[in-house]
């Protein structure tokens, strides 16, 4: 917002120098601004490869994403064998519920009779 950018072709390095820009903006009933810069002409840009980084970036986030992954398959599993092993209990339990030699109930070793002595 509110910069201007401007490309120069066809630069002599005698070129370089102040120069003096005048801008009229239309948001402000076009009025003229102008401001004073120093142009420096260099030999050639250089434009900057960025493939080794954009590679390294690439391998560093999948061996993040990777041990991302093996932590959540990790949990999964974890949490698949505690509710494994709770079932188990809750199994345990529950016959050991229905077991009713104490209380005199039918099937319990009370009503069973005493061996017969000879």
């Amino acid at each position: 917002m509110n910069n201007i950018s401007i490309l120069l072709r066809n630069l002599e390095f005698s070129d370089t120098g102040k120069y003096t820009c005048h801008v009229k903006n239309p948001k402000e009933n076009y009025l003229q601004h102008q401001a004073t810069i120093f142009l420096q002409v260099v030999d050639k840009l250089e434009e900057v490869d960025n493939t080794v980084t954009l590679i390294i970036l690439a391998v560093v986030g999948g061996v993040i994403g990777v041990l991302v992954f093996i932590l959540l398959v990790k949990k999964f599993i974890a949490f698949i064998i505690k509710k494994t092993q709770e079932k188990k209990k809750e199994c345990l339990v529950s016959s050991s519920g229905n077991d009713n030699t104490e209380n005199g109930l039918p099937g319990s070793k009370a009503e069973e009779k005493a061996p017969k002595k000879v």
